[in-house]
């Protein structure tokens, strides 16, 4: 069986100051799995090929909010021990027509085109947003262990609610950035211009074989 190897490293330049934890994931290339099953990959009797993904996460946010020991004053101090980020690329689904035999031109030109195009290419849009994430989280500075604030007990709730809300926003937008980022990727590489490219790959009379 033809197989497509590739070894990518993402670098990745920002760190998150704490209370953050921020965490972009993406399955290896190689854990997708090929269906070469149907003879119209993703419903269309056009198409040679068809990935599918899975966005888990989508930018999961949660949070671990604390109090210490009141001043004789009254006074409490309130800190995150920890706010959590997390996007997972994941569920890789590659799908080639059937009509093609394994092994083939057009059978290996698909799988190149659907592992480079709709696999590696979104990983690393993904992985793109990472930095920028984090230098936005790092703007809204939250209270830690070590920059404890000072608060009566009655009001650690709605400061809480007060970051977090703060926060979320943050996230949504991004959230809302990288499924757009995919999706425009995923129409781009998926226009007539690009399909022939793969088409050039193979003697035409191997993709008439549908």
């Amino acid at each position: 069986m033809f197989w497509y190897y590739v070894w990518e490293t993402e670098r990745f330049m920002g760190n998150p100051n704490p209370p953050y934890f921020v965490q972009f994931v993406a399955d290896p290339a190689s854990s997708a799995q090929i269906d070469h099953s149907k003879a119209a990959p993703g419903g269309d009797a056009h198409r040679a090929g068809h990935t599918s993904i899975s966005l888990r996460g989508r930018g999961a946010l949660t949070w671990q909010p604390e109090t210490g020991r009141p001043r004789s004053d009254g006074m409490t101090p309130f800190f995150f021990r920890s706010v959590n980020i997390y996007f997972r690329l994941t569920d890789y689904i590659v799908q080639i027509a059937s009509a093609y035999a394994e092994g083939s031109c057009a059978y290996n030109a698909t799988l190149r085109h659907e592992i480079d195009e709709h696999v590696l290419s979104p990983i690393r849009i993904l992985n793109g947003f990472r930095d920028p994430l984090i230098q936005a989280l790092n703007a809204v500075r939250l209270p830690t262990e070590t920059t404890q604030r000072w608060l009566r007990l009655d009001q650690a709730k709605a400061a809480e609610d007060e970051y977090i809300n703060h926060v979320g926003r943050v996230v949504q937008d991004f959230r809302a950035r990288v499924s757009a980022a995919l999706k425009q990727a995923q129409a781009a590489s998926d226009s007539a211009a690009r399909y022939q490219s793969v088409y050039r790959q193979c003697p035409a009379e191997e993709w008439k074989q549908r």
